[in-house]
């Protein structure tokens, strides 16, 4: 007991940072710690930089008359096709038939659009677009009450144009992948451990071995600390101080046998390397 006591005592302190000349804002991709490694992909391992930013929103005025003239629109038409058509025109013509099958069609949209579907967004674009030729072909080959085709074609150009105002409603913005706020860290070692775990999970040794440096400087004389710190610097190709990270493991717990699987690895990856 007393010879354990003493190795604790005596355990070597943290290796010196190996990116602690790095500049105020300096940034490093998240998987293989490549300084400025690009702005959406890393260039050197491909690891995503940016993620995509879904925010909740209230429905804006603008969003709300688009819903109201998107529900409206086709039951609108309908009527005046059928309250306003010539006498010797047959109730079912191409223009109601087409105008009918859009009825649910819009709605649909509406649905979407309420919930912010971007999908939907660029659907209604779309379909708005090719209803709105199809509508100027009918109104020059099929005869009937003027109103409804004119009405039918400011519509779809008034529809078109309120999508046009509310893409910001549906647009996913991205934010740069990054950890925490200092203040927002655990206070202690062993939260710092547990989170830097996580982000090894996830592929992100850079964040994983800040996690780790943090729990190692709040304890340096907890073995699993050291060890898990050495893994990520090996990860990260930092050698020279993966390899004091682990034999300061292997000096705090001698029977590991993870470390010592570690520094074989490390061995022989500089055996592998040696000219």
């Amino acid at each position: 007991m007393s010879q354990r006591i003493i190795q604790i005592t005596d355990a070597p302190l943290p290796t010196p940072d190996p990116w602690a000349d790095d500049l105020p804002g300096a940034v490093r991709c998240p998987a293989c710690a490549l300084a400025d490694p690009g702005k959406d992909r890393c260039r050197s391992c491909g690891e995503h930089l940016r993620r995509q930013v879904r925010k909740r929103k209230p429905i804006t005025a603008d969003l709300a008359i688009l819903l109201i003239i998107t529900l409206g629109r086709g039951p609108m038409l309908l009527a005046i096709g059928f309250l306003y058509r010539p006498l010797d025109a047959p109730l079912l013509n191409p223009w109601m038939i087409i105008l009918a099958a859009q009825v649910p069609l819009m709605w649909l949209c509406a649905g979407g659009l309420a919930l912010r579907w971007r999908w939907v967004w660029f659907a209604s674009i779309a379909l708005f677009m090719i209803d709105l030729p199809l509508e100027i072909a009918l109104q020059i080959t099929q005869p009937g009450n003027p109103v409804l085709p004119v009405a039918a074609i400011l519509t779809d150009l008034m529809v078109v144009g309120m999508l046009l105002n509310v893409y910001d409603e549906v647009r996913i913005d991205t934010a740069t992948i990054g950890m925490p706020p200092d203040h927002a860290l655990p206070k202690t070692a062993q939260g710092a451990y547990n989170l830097g775990v996580e982000y090894s999970q996830m592929g992100q040794w850079y964040f994983a071995a800040r996690l780790w440096q943090r729990a190692v400087a709040l304890q340096h004389t907890e073995g699993r600390y050291r060890r898990a710190l050495g893994s990520a610097y090996l990860r990260l190709g930092q050698r020279a101080t993966a390899e004091r990270e682990l034999q300061a493991a292997r000096w705090l717990m001698p029977d590991d046998v993870q470390t010592a699987r570690l520094l074989a690895a490390l061995a022989e990856t500089a055996r592998a390397t040696r000219p």
